[in-house]
């Protein structure tokens, strides 16, 4: 989040362990776009008993074959030891400049889950930690980038492809996806069109409302236009296409506009008003954290709008100071871990672990 602050406000002044490692050989065909089988592992390394790294590519990524991408995979402590025992999996997405390792470098990821029987399944949604894909297969294929469908890498391989590969509980109660920022509007997004794959979302300071109220419109044409083409380097709406031609496939990825789809979804959205804390008064970069988070701050509450005006029911989490810093990342993350488990009781989830 610190290089998205540095880089995006920099140009946007609007108001918005050492480890071994295994080279695996490709395999002679690739699957189809869409499946788990379009999925080559390229290398795989162990970080400790419970930490997987894997650097991967797809054709639905055309630039994953010159510029692998990161899935990295956390397992239960006892995973090694339990048979054929299977669990839950929680999908977490990285933000804006953030490659995958974010959530075991910066968040505190790998701590609060060591005694939790649950699989977590933290994919790249950037480059390089460029401007990210926004969860979403591009409009515009015709980019720096070339084929560019997060989308499909995200929902219709990598959820397969961890399935196969590991021992997962396959369907709907025992599968959650999180987001931090631009993966907060990815988990919403997914959650609300793949209702089938996954049983609970959460967002920690996410772009959540994109589209479905005039004032977070214009905030995410501004964001998301920014974004593209200072970092990215590409034109500004890339990923959903022109605003005005493409209206119809702006509202399809709106976590807001498609709330009514996440009713059947045990949904939790942490939000904090960019209010400084302590901790915040010797950061260097906290005029980006706090101008980022009060803009956030506006999307969450044009998506809780939205889900109370369809009858939605969610889990609010506003906090009454905090910026877009990493540690209210970690404190979100903090309190939803029992959330999510109490989810996948409910579920019936646990019973199989």
């Amino acid at each position: 989040m610190q290089m998205l602050r540095t880089r995006i406000f920099a140009t946007l002044a609007l108001g918005a362990l050492v480890v071994g490692s295994t080279v695996v050989p490709a395999e002679a065909e690739t699957g189809a776009a869409g499946t788990a089988g379009a999925i080559t592992v390229v290398s795989k390394a162990e970080d400790g008993d419970r930490v997987l790294r894997y650097r991967v590519s797809t054709p639905s990524m055309e630039r994953s074959t010159t510029t692998t991408l990161r899935v990295n995979v956390i397992l239960p402590s006892d995973y090694r030891e339990s048979g054929d025992r299977r669990y839950p999996v929680l999908y977490a997405l990285p933000g804006t400049s953030n490659l995958a390792d974010v959530w075991l470098k910066n968040l505190d990821t790998i701590r609060l889950t060591q005694d939790l029987p649950l699989i977590v399944v933290i994919p790249d949604g950037t480059y390089d930690a460029d401007g990210g894909g926004f969860y979403t297969n591009w409009v515009d294929q015709n980019t720096s980038r070339g084929v560019a469908n997060w989308e499909t890498f995200h929902t219709a391989e990598l959820v397969p492809w961890v399935d196969r590969e590991f021992r997962t509980i396959t369907d709907r109660a025992g599968r959650a996806i999180a987001g931090i920022s631009q993966g907060g509007f990815g988990s919403m997004s997914y959650a609300a069109r793949h209702p089938d794959l996954y049983g609970a979302a959460a967002s920690f300071s996410g772009a959540v409302a994109i589209y479905q109220h005039v004032i977070c419109r214009v905030g995410a044409f501004a964001l998301i236009g920014t974004i593209m083409t200072a970092l990215n380097q590409v034109q500004p709406f890339a990923p959903f296409g022109n605003p005005l031609t493409h209206q119809a496939n702006w509202q399809a990825h709106d976590p807001a506009t498609q709330v009514k789809k996440l009713a059947d979804t045990d949904v939790h959205v942490f939000t904090s008003t960019g209010v400084p804390g302590e901790s915040d008064l010797t950061d260097p970069a906290m005029v980006g954290t706090v101008a980022m988070e009060s803009v956030l701050y506006r999307s969450n509450q044009c998506f809780k709008q939205a889900a109370d005006a369809a009858g939605v029911e969610i889990g609010w989490h506003v906090y009454p100071v905090g910026t877009h810093a990493w540690s209210y990342g970690t404190r979100s993350l903090t309190e939803y871990f029992p959330l999510l488990m109490d989810y996948f009781e409910r579920s019936g989830a646990l019973d199989q672990v």
